[in-house]
């Protein structure tokens, strides 16, 4: 059976293509330059080569497909986003269907649900999203129910929570950043009680090989999260960078206060300040994300967790000399 995987150059796809080839899967993959592919996948996977919103591409991919991985997302560019995260669905679900695949696992994002308060959310918390970006993902959801619903293939929704783990050589993200500030203990609480809805990118891998694999009639979705108490996670992050567990606290009020300040300068400025309202509502959510159904479907704890994922995180970093 070939395995097609959309977005195979992406943080996720990095770390899924090294296990389908310890399957021993026959992959192919879609870009638009193949020079972006890693020198170890060269000869082991097929690559049809041009963008996923091209009808052609579209159909050259799924020939003869059994199992699909869309993985494919605009994240950045406004412009391309419901190109993208829609509209490139839709012909991928349409070709998949007319060449007989059997199966899609589609990667979501939590982010679709939109923004919520203290509590828990599930896979039945109804989806109000707030951006350009969380509507055009909850679009590429509908469409591949409906095609779930409607056709004879199977679509399996995977929404996972933010997500961490190395990237390439050279990349960073908000959590090295954060890392950083934790190492050169610099780092402080706002309010009390928040958490941390962080998953390593090994957990996610593992949730979408073995929704390939799970039992659906038609379609289904699923939460992958591994939620935590804030102070537990920065404390995690303390211990692996070998430095003393953050205790200082700013009132909630106060961050936020800070965090409009910091706001004003990025707009007048141009600076980057290193405390921002996004920042502070991050730091400080008491949402909890709950993926104790993906973990009822898989039969077992995910296989890293977020201390080991930590550990291997902080040791990717330091391996390419960003901490």
């Amino acid at each position: 059976m070939v395995v097609l995987v959309t977005g195979a150059t992406g943080f996720i796809g990095r770390h899924l293509i090294p296990k389908l080839l310890e399957q021993h899967a026959s992959i192919r993959v879609v870009t638009r330059d193949p020079r972006r592919l890693p020198v170890e996948w060269r000869g082991l996977v097929e690559v049809v080569v041009g963008s996923l919103t091209e009808l052609r591409v579209q159909a050259a991919a799924t020939k003869g497909v059994g199992l699909i991985y869309n993985l494919a997302a605009e994240l950045r560019d406004s412009s391309l986003m419901r190109a993208i995260n829609a509209e490139a669905v839709r012909g991928l679900m349409e070709q998949a269907a007319q060449a007989g695949v059997r199966r899609v696992v589609h990667l979501s994002s939590v982010g679709v649900i939109g923004a919520k308060g203290a509590g828990v959310v599930t896979e039945g918390t109804p989806c109000r999203p707030r951006s350009l970006y969380e509507q055009t993902k909850l679009d590429g959801e509908r469409i591949v129910q409906e095609y779930a619903r409607s056709r004879e293939i199977e679509g399996v929704i995977l929404r996972p929570t933010i997500v961490f783990g190395d990237r390439k050589e050279g990349e960073g993200d908000s959590l090295l950043s954060w890392l950083r500030v934790v190492r050169r203990q610099r780092f402080v609480f706002f309010g009390k009680h928040g958490v941390a809805n962080y998953i390593y990118v090994g957990d996610v891998v593992e949730s979408l090989l073995r929704l390939s694999e799970t039992p659906v009639s038609g379609t289904a979705v699923y939460i992958a999260a591994d939620p935590v108490p804030m102070v537990e996670f920065v404390r995690a992050m303390a211990q692996v960078l070998g430095v003393p567990a953050p205790s200082r606290r700013l009132p909630l009020w106060a961050a936020y206060a800070l965090g409009a300040i910091g706001q004003i300068f990025n707009r007048m400025f141009g600076m980057s300040a290193p405390l921002t309202l996004p920042r502070v509502r991050a730091l400080s959510s008491k949402t909890i994300f709950s993926g104790d159904r993906l973990l009822m479907e898989l039969g077992a704890p995910f296989p890293y967790g977020y201390q080991r994922g930590l550990d291997l995180t902080v040791q990717w970093y330091r391996s390419v000399g960003q901490l």
